[in-house]
């Protein structure tokens, strides 16, 4: 028998902690000076936080060094232009490098862009590795219904430019320290942290992000929360996610457990016999705002992606499996 999958409104809490501080420019220009789309946080002496979601976009970090700046995912194209007028009305100097923290589009579509304006791209090489794997297929789908893409005249995501290996990557200078880790496959196989040991902000990409926004298909869902504890030993003070607010360590807790809440609950109804794609998965309320109940057949596929690797035994992610 077909089980109606029932959608539960959820309960979201997304009241910014207090200790990210004065929003020193608000989303559509509502500051003199500010480019639109500029929703500007000051989470620390030279670091700042910029709001995505406009047109798919992802979040932004931007540190300050000495004598340049370093760019935390370089977005979709036409986001990174954004980018390129916003920047310099918070600091002159230039961006000297933008780092991947993982190959999604929304995070790396726009490298050419940064390129083009005298930045070099980095990420660990997994990032290289999944973009080979993945592209240009996924450039091709995602350039049929985005302008920015098309105005690339570009047919494949360019590569980043400086492949990290191992698992630290540190640049230092009298001004700052910038740790670059690689905790292992989580999220994606490549993804990578920026972390500041000295203002204890941790940048994650869409290995935590603070809501329903998460796309798990390219995961290992079984190593994931284990990763995002070792992250959480770094005890950041700020957590920088790929999408949603920012906030503290609660981010990289709030997102292990939904997937550990997620793993329990497809398990179950596994056990049970139930089918994957008609089963009803309701959460606990601690982990329902990582839930994306407003699209629904992301969260079958949440659904069905775990129940893919628990009965593969294998990371979801290296199953065959197309973007959707």
């Amino acid at each position: 028998m077909r089980i109606a999958p029932i959608i539960v409104i959820a309960l979201t809490l997304c009241i910014e902690p207090a200790f990210i501080g004065k929003a020193i420019a608000q989303r559509s220009g509502s500051t003199a000076g500010f480019p639109q789309n500029a929703d500007i946080r000051n989470i620390a002496t030279g670091v700042w936080f910029l709001k995505g979601g406009v047109n798919g976009s992802s979040n932004t970090a931007v540190i300050e060094m000495d004598k340049y700046l370093i760019v935390v995912d370089a977005n979709y194209p036409g986001r990174a232009k954004e980018l390129l007028q916003i920047i310099p009305t918070i600091s002159p100097k230039p961006v000297k490098y933008v780092f991947d923290t993982h190959a999604h589009g929304d995070h790396s579509y726009g490298n050419s862009i940064w390129t083009s304006a005298g930045a070099t791209t980095m990420a660990f090489s997994g990032v290289s590795l999944d973009m080979d794997k993945w592209e240009p297929a996924r450039w091709q789908q995602a350039a049929k219904r985005r302008k920015d893409m098309q105005d690339t005249g570009m047919g494949d995501v360019q590569r980043p430019q400086k492949s990290l290996s191992g698992n630290r990557f540190t640049l230092k200078d009298g001004h700052r320290e910038v740790e670059f880790i690689s905790f292992g496959w989580g999220h994606t196989e490549g993804d990578g942290y920026v972390w500041l040991p000295r203002e204890r902000v941790l940048c994650t990409g869409d290995a935590a992000v603070n809501g329903p926004y998460n796309k798990i298909i390219d995961a290992n869902l079984t190593q994931w929360p284990q990763i995002l504890d070792r992250a959480l030993r770094l005890k950041p003070r700020y957590v920088l996610p790929g999408h949603g607010e920012a906030g503290g360590p609660e981010i990289l807790e709030g997102q292990a457990m939904f997937l550990r809440e997620l793993r329990k609950a497809v398990s179950s109804a596994l056990a049970k016999g139930q089918n994957p794609e008609d089963t009803t998965i309701d959460l606990p309320q601690s982990s329902d705002h990582w839930v994306p109940h407003a699209q629904p057949s992301l969260w079958r596929q949440d659904i069905v992606t775990m129940a893919l690797e628990l009965s593969a035994k294998r990371p979801a992610g290296s199953l065959p499996h197309e973007w959707r």
